[in-house]
């Protein structure tokens, strides 16, 4: 069954999509948060697809476009890292809330930026686990060397492929420690990283390893970039990730 869906964060209106399983009853269910400078069905439709397999395995999944992205009210110029945890613990509440979610198994999954996002708020929200797909926490030099934003003379807005980033995003994030605030979720963790990733190398999930022990493990898929932009390469990042979710369940 598939839902288009509206969420009221604040004064941020969102819009999103449920994919639920057709079999009636509480399930199983993921919030999906995507990454910087894209939206909910992902490039190559590499969200969407995800969602999809995980209704196929008797999963929910819920994912919505952040402010500023997709369909969502804003525009991209509005977008802040503080903005977007906000609205993904509305995502999160919202979900456990529905009749055909079982809040007992309600996981966080994220790409990229929506990696760091879930590991960020999972210790106050304390889903069942989570997935993060090349979590972001290299958020602010990856934008920084694309942008060649100067530090303390950052512009008003840069042009990001077309999209209008403010100054003031480059500024949140280099005052945030990423891993640091993920400290405190003490449930199990999956990172998935690919071997060839571009924009979050693959080393940079050593720190999350480093302080989640021995909680989390990691799978690096060989060969594999930051969007996993191989038929081969989303089947291992979707069974890998479903895998680890029933486990949990």
């Amino acid at each position: 069954m598939f839902k288009n869906l509206e969420l009221l964060v604040g004064d941020k209106l969102i819009r999103g999509d449920a994919r639920i399983p057709d079999d009636g009853g509480r399930f199983p269910a993921v919030c999906f948060f995507h990454g910087f400078s894209v939206d909910r069905i992902g490039l190559m439709r590499l969200h969407e697809l995800f969602a999809r397999r995980c209704e196929k395995a008797g999963i929910a999944c819920v994912k919505f476009d952040f402010y500023g992205c997709g369909e969502s009210d804003g525009d991209f110029s509005e977008m802040r890292y503080t903005g977007e945890k906000q609205q993904a613990r509305a995502i999160y509440e919202w979900t456990r809330e529905q009749e055909w979610c079982d809040p007992s198994k309600l996981f966080l999954v994220g790409h990229s930026l929506g990696g760091a996002i879930a590991s960020n708020i999972a210790p106050g929200l304390r889903p069942k686990a989570i997935v993060l797909w090349a979590p972001g926490n290299y958020v602010y030099y990856d934008i920084s060397s694309r942008v060649h934003a100067v530090p303390g003379r950052y512009e008003e807005f840069y042009d990001v492929g077309g999209l209008k980033l403010s100054g003031e995003f480059i500024s949140e994030v280099r005052g945030i420690n990423i891993v640091e605030d993920a400290r405190g979720y003490d449930g199990s963790v999956l990172i998935i990283h690919g071997e060839e990733d571009e924009k979050v190398p693959v080393y940079a999930s050593g720190l999350y390893m480093d302080m989640y022990g021995p909680q989390a493990e990691l799978e690096v898929i060989p060969g594999a970039n930051h969007q996993f932009s191989s038929v081969a390469w989303k089947e291992k990042v979707y069974d890998l990730s479903i895998d680890f979710i029933k486990k949990h369940c």
